[in-house]
């Protein structure tokens, strides 16, 4: 039998601030749902990580004409 890898707090919040910042927000809704928080407030969370990408031109916006094409070309 192979024993759990026992890690402390500041063991995890360091390797979690190494994490790229979609995976540390996916490391907090998983949190914030353990703790019974609301999708309302995670929604909010991913508006402002996806501003911040926006921003610093990590990602680049899309057209409503792009995003339509894509859909339509998605459902056939």
């Amino acid at each position: 039998m192979v024993s759990p890898m026992v890690l402390s707090l500041q063991q995890i919040t360091e390797a979690a601030l190494h994490l790229t910042e979609r995976e540390r927000l996916n490391v907090t809704a998983a949190l914030w749902k353990s703790l019974g928080g609301n999708d309302e407030v995670l929604a909010d969370m991913q508006a402002l990580t996806r501003a911040h990408e926006l921003d610093s031109g990590q990602v680049q916006p899309k057209t409503h004409a792009d995003v339509f094409r894509n859909a339509r070309a998605a459902l056939g």
